[in-house]
C-alpha cells in the first residue's frame, strides 16, 4: 500500500536537536517500511525545502500522491486531509491538557474535536491516554460501544552508535544523573532536581540538559545535540523525572523516558506517572524520598535489565499501526457538525448584521442629507422671501417715483407751454421793436439827408 505520512520537524539525526514529533514520524515510517508499505513523507516548508505551507498546499499535494492511506503525526493537519483516503490521526501527546496550561485550551478544544472527527483511526502511546480522548471522541460522533483507537507506544528506536556499552566515563569524572530544564509550562522538574542535588552532594553531580533549570548547584548543560543527548543517558546512573503533579504529568509519556530506556539507564519517577505502570526495574518509584533512591544508585550503580527495552522496541510497539486495515469509519452525530451549522448560522447572522448596520448607516447618512437639504430648502425659502420683499419695496419705491416723476413732468410741461407763450409774446415784442427801430433808423436818414442838403 501506498501511505502518505505528514508530520511536523525535520529529519532526526544524531548530529542536531531532535523534536519528538518527528521521533514518532520516523518510527512509523521505518515501521511501515519495514512491513512492505511505500511511504511519502510530507513536512511543513520551515521543516523540509520542498515542505507544504499551508493546509491548502498540504491538501493539493496529498492529492497528487494518491495515497491508498494517510498517517498523520500532527492532529492539527488533519482537517486539511479529511476523506481523501482513510485517516489515521497519531494523539500521541495530550494536546488539550498542555494547553490548558498555556491559555489555549478553547483554540486546543476546536483542533483536538477536528482532527478526531476528521480521523477513521486514531493512535494513542498508553491507556491513559485512550481514556482521556474517549468523551472527546464520543463528542465527535465515535461509537463508544467498542474499543477505539489503538495503542502504539512510544518506540525505542534503538541507536547502535549510542549505547551504555559504548560509554565509558572519563578518567576522574564524578558519577551523575542527569534530567531536563523546564522546557514546557505544564512541567516543573526543579523540586525533583534540587533534592537530587542535594543528596548528590560532593559524590556526584545533576546535569541539566535544554533550558536552564536555576537550581543551583546543577549543572546547567544547555542544548545538546541527540548524540549528545543519549551520550549522556547512557553513561547517567539514572534520569531524574520527577514533577509537580498535575493532569498532563498523569497521562503523557515522555520522549526522554524512552530514550533513557533504550539507552538503559534507570528512571526516578512519580507513581502517577504512565510511564509508571512499566514494569521494574526501570522505575524507581519511592515518592517519599527521592534521597533514598539518589543515594542508593550512587552506591550500587544502574540496575536495568532489557525486559522493557524489549517491550518497547519498534517492532513490538508498531503491532497496532500495522494491524490496520485502512477504511472509513461510519460516522455518528457529532459536535462538530452541530458546532460547523452554528457556525455557518453565526456567519450568516454576522454577515446579515453587517449588512443591517451598513444599511442604518446608509439611511443614518440619508436622513442627514434630507435634513441638510431641509436646512438649504429652508434658507431658499427665507432668501426668496427676503427677495419678494425687497422686490415689493422696489416697486413701491419705482411707484412712487414714476408718480413722483410724472407730476414733476406734468408740471415741466406746463412751465414750458407758459414759457414758450412768453418767448412767442417776447419774439413778438422784439419784432415791434424790430419795425419800430426800421421806422426810426428810416426817419434818421431823411432827417440826415436834410440836414445835408442844407
Amino acid at each position: 500500500m501506498k501511505y502518505l505520512l505528514v508530520a511536523h520537524g525535520p529529519t532526526p539525526d544524531l548530529d542536531h536537536p531532535v523534536s519528538g514529533g518527528a521521533l514518532r514520524a520516523m518510527a512509523h515510517e521505518r515501521a511501515l517500511r519495514g512491513a512492505g508499505h511505500e511511504v511519502v513523507v510530507l513536512r511543513r516548508a520551515q521543516d523540509a525545502p520542498d515542505g507544504f505551507a499551508s493546509p491548502g498546499d498540504l491538501r493539493r499535494r496529498a492529492v497528487a500522491v494518491r495515497p491508498d492511506a494517510i498517517l498523520c503525526v500532527a492532529p492539527e493537519e488533519a482537517g486539511a486531509l479529511r476523506d481523501l483516503a482513510p485517516l489515521c490521526v497519531d494523539l500521541y501527546a495530550p494536546r488539550l491538557l498542555e494547553a490548558a496550561f498555556e491559555g489555549l485550551q478553547s483554540e486546543a478544544a476546536g483542533v483536538a474535536l477536528n482532527a478526531v472527527h476528521a480521523a477513521d483511526e486514531v493512535l494513542f502511546t498508553n491507556e491513559r491516554q485512550r481514556w482521556f480522548w474517549l468523551g472527546i471522541l464520543g463528542l465527535a460522533g465515535w461509537d463508544l460501544t467498542g474499543k477505539c483507537g489503538r495503542i502504539v507506544p512510544l518506540a525505542c528506536m534503538g541507536w547502535p552508535q549510542v549505547s551504555r556499552a559504548t560509554v565509558k566515563a572519563a578518567k576522574g569524572e564524578r558519577p551523575y544523573f542527569v534530567a531536563v530544564g523546564p522546557r514546557w509550562p505544564w512541567q516543573d522538574p526543579r523540586a525533583g532536581i534540587a533534592e537530587a542535588v542535594e543528596a548528590c552532594g560532593k559524590r556526584a553531580e545533576v546535569r541539566v540538559y535544554g533550558p536552564a533549570s536555576g537550581v543551583p548547584g546543577a549543572r546547567e548543560m544547555g542544548t545538546v545535540s541527540r548524540r549528545e543527548w543519549m551520550t549522556a543517558l547512557a553513561g547517567a546512573l539514572g534520569l531524574i523525572d520527577r514533577y509537580a503533579r498535575n493532569t498532563e504529568r498523569e497521562v503523557a509519556l515522555s520522549f526522554r523516558q524512552t530514550d533513557a530506556i533504550d539507552a538503559e539507564t534507570m528512571i526516578l519517577t512519580d507513581e502517577f506517572t504512565a510511564v509508571a505502570d512499566f514494569p521494574a526495574p526501570y522505575c524507581y518509584l519511592r515518592q517519599e524520598s527521592l534521597r533514598l533512591d539518589v543515594e542508593r544508585m550512587i552506591k550500587h550503580g544502574p540496575l536495568a535489565s532489557g525486559t522493557v527495552k524489549e517491550e518497547l522496541s519498534l517492532a513490538s510497539t508498531s503491532a497496532g499501526l500495522l494491524a490496520w486495515v485502512p477504511a472509513r469509519r461510519e460516522r455518528g452525530e457529532s459536535v462538530v457538525d452541530a458546532a460547523a451549522g452554528l457556525s455557518a448560522a453565526r456567519v450568516r447572522a454576522d454577515a446579515e448584521t453587517v449588512l443591517r448596520t451598513a444599511a442604518e448607516a446608509e439611511v443614518d447618512a440619508k436622513r442627514a442629507e434630507v435634513a441638510d437639504l431641509h436646512a438649504q430648502v429652508r434658507a431658499l425659502v427665507s432668501a426668496v422671501e427676503a427677495s419678494s420683499a425687497a422686490i415689493a419695496d422696489v416697486a413701491a419705491f419705482r411707484r412712487e417715483t414714476v408718480t413722483v416723476l410724472g407730476a414733476r413732468l406734468s408740471g415741466a410741461e406746463a412751465g414750458r407751454e407758459q414759457l414758450l407763450r412768453e418767448v412767442e409774446g417776447l419774439r413778438a415784442d422784439v419784432e415791434k421793436k424790430n419795425a419800430e427801430l426800421s421806422a426810426l433808423a428810416a426817419d434818421r436818414g431823411r432827417l440826415q439827408r436834410v440836414f445835408r442838403w442844407r
